[in-house]
């Protein structure tokens, strides 16, 4: 490929001379953060995330099922696992198209060396990579739905079991997802965040003013008479959903907890993630609600440098990639466990997505 402008060759030159070959069938250690490298200390459980390829998974696959350990559920599925592995081991060959300049192709490159297969990237100037500008809430090529519509979907499921009204706290930004939030059989208030005072407005919203005031026009009756007080929050609601930027988040939970201890269950949006650095900051989210993995959980604990958002990007990227090896295997259905959540493959038919509602702890994320 000859290059026509001097800034590909200075963004991508590295990149290209790693790429101008397949990748080859000896496993390859690559250090992406947030994902495991091949080695002896991947489960079994592992494998169902589809993060490489070696025979030694199949082995371990055929050591697990021989085993007789798993009930007839897990045999099926273990016997699928299997046959996928086999299906994608015996390929000679997968392609893909990227752009140098292309925003994600970086990246890209990253996971195909990861995966341990020979893919071949052939590179165009022309070719478009089918990936939306974000990742999390447009819909990717190939999914039914995008991350946000997906955990959006879990979130209703959870707010739906409670028949108390919900109350939604919301920025501007974010007003066009309310009546996403609204189940046909929930009654909801919402109102919108427009203070820089936290505390003063949980404590509204929450009714600890209301219940003040009346306190102070009670003790006015009879100003000799000392009364003990302890502000109570109203008590119509038990759910509170917040719809806030990243940064809003990690100031209201810890505003509403101060009014409202463990009286409310609070819901966080999956906007919520997108501005952590490290797994420490999830501390001010502790007790709150949010559209997490369990296998994202595992992640962060091994690798505590990389933001939420990445994880999330390279988890979505690396869905992506999957669906495009397992088209061209010819693998007919897989359950993958992956960053962002369940991932339902099956060909001929849009992927699905199940993101899962954890309480988060400091317990999940700084074991």
């Amino acid at each position: 490929m000859i290059f026509k402008k001097n800034k590909y060759l200075l963004n991508f030159l590295v990149i290209l001379i790693l790429a101008s070959c397949s990748t080859t069938s000896k496993n390859f250690n690559a250090n992406s953060k947030g994902f495991l490298t091949e080695d002896n200390s991947k489960n079994f459980e592992d494998l169902y995330s589809y993060q490489s390829f070696s025979i030694q998974d199949l082995e371990k696959i055929q050591k697990v099922i021989d085993s007789q350990t798993l009930d007839q559920k897990q045999q099926n599925e273990a016997k699928l696992l299997k046959k996928n592995y086999q299906k994608i081991l015996s390929k000679k060959s997968y392609s893909l198209a990227l752009q140098p300049d292309h925003k994600y192709s970086k990246k890209l490159i990253e996971l195909i060396y990861k995966l341990n297969l020979p893919i071949k990237i052939l590179w165009s100037e022309t070719d478009q990579i089918t990936l939306p500008e974000n990742l999390l809430s447009q819909k990717i090529n190939g999914f039914c739905s995008s991350l946000y519509e997906d955990a959006i979907k879990s979130i209703n499921s959870e707010i739906s079991k409670n028949s108390a009204p919900l109350l939604i706290i919301y920025a501007k930004e974010f007003s066009s997802y309310i009546e996403d939030f609204a189940p046909a059989n929930k009654n909801f208030m919402k109102i919108q965040y427009d203070s820089s005072n936290f505390q003063e407005f949980s404590a509204e919203v929450l009714g600890v003013k209301l219940s003040e005031k009346r306190f102070k026009k009670i003790d006015s009756l009879n100003p000799n008479q000392n009364l003990n007080f302890s502000p109570r929050p109203r008590s119509d609601f038990q759910q509170v959903l917040i719809l806030l930027n990243p940064q809003e988040y990690k100031s209201m939970i810890p505003a509403l907890k101060y009014h409202g201890g463990n009286r409310f269950q609070y819901i966080s949006f999956i906007s919520s993630l997108e501005a952590i650095k490290s797994a420490a900051e999830l501390i001010d989210f502790e007790d709150s609600w949010a559209p997490i993995s369990f296998f994202m959980s595992s992640r962060i604990n091994k690798d505590r440098s990389a933001s939420l958002q990445g994880f999330l990007e390279m988890g979505a990227l690396n869905e992506w990639l999957l669906l495009q090896i397992f088209r061209q295997a010819g693998v007919r259905s897989a359950k993958i466990n992956s960053i962002t959540g369940t991932v339902i493959y099956k060909s001929n038919v849009c992927t699905k997505r199940a993101v899962p509602l954890i309480k988060i702890s400091t317990d999940l994320f700084l074991s």
